[in-house]
């Protein structure tokens, strides 16, 4: 595959293509939208800033535009794939703080082109198949928009969260100590004194 890369990706959704068609004759496609064009992405995110289409050399910035890169071309064996490159950044809310955090996404996935859901089979999952390229059911009115958008619907965590919460730095997460720098009693010692009272 070329470097994703160094293609320059110019404003515009991508359409409908003949899968096989596109990976026979080695086409690509490039391009940056908004991701406000993803509603099954968006629900349940919190809401996206809405910023001005640009073509981009690189993954965007800030949160509001994807860019894609799609590949067609033969595997060693002669068979046709896909090769997808997403970039993005989306802003999610931390469940742990509640504030916002941005994932940067960047994922790159090749698909192995089957013409019928019969020709998936069942996949087994050794180490040697997590190498391997997923299968897609390609046709000749295949949507690129929704491979893209279930790409980056695999990216978003099911539980988002800060990996430091930079609230809870600033007012001190441990719970132990108090304002004096000492440590506080453990309510299960002041019980065993009790007990040992009586």
């Amino acid at each position: 595959m070329t470097d994703s890369t160094a293609m320059h990706c110019v404003p515009g959704l991508p359409g409908q293509i003949d899968a096989f068609e596109f990976a026979r004759r080695g086409r690509s496609q490039a391009g940056v939208f908004s991701v406000h064009r993803l509603q099954r992405l968006l629900d349940g995110l919190a809401d996206q800033p809405s910023v001005e289409l640009v073509a981009l050399d690189e993954a965007p910035k800030d949160p509001g535009l994807v860019r894609y890169v799609l590949i067609g071309q033969l595997n060693a064996s002669g068979r046709p794939q896909l090769v997808l490159r997403v970039q993005a950044k989306l802003l999610l809310e931390c469940q742990r703080c509640l504030g916002p955090m941005v994932l940067s996404v960047d994922r790159q996935t090749a698909f192995d082109l089957v013409r019928r859901e019969a020709d998936l089979g069942e996949e087994s999952f050794d180490e040697d198949s997590l190498d391997e390229p997923e299968k897609i059911v390609g046709s000749r009115q295949f949507e690129v928009l929704d491979l893209i958008e279930d790409e980056l619907i695999l990216e978003v965590p099911y539980v988002p969260r800060h990996e430091q919460c930079t609230d809870m730095v600033e007012t001190g997460s441990d719970d132990s100590e108090d304002d004096s720098g000492e440590e506080r009693p453990s309510p299960f010692a002041v019980l065993e004194q009790l007990k040992t009272k009586r």
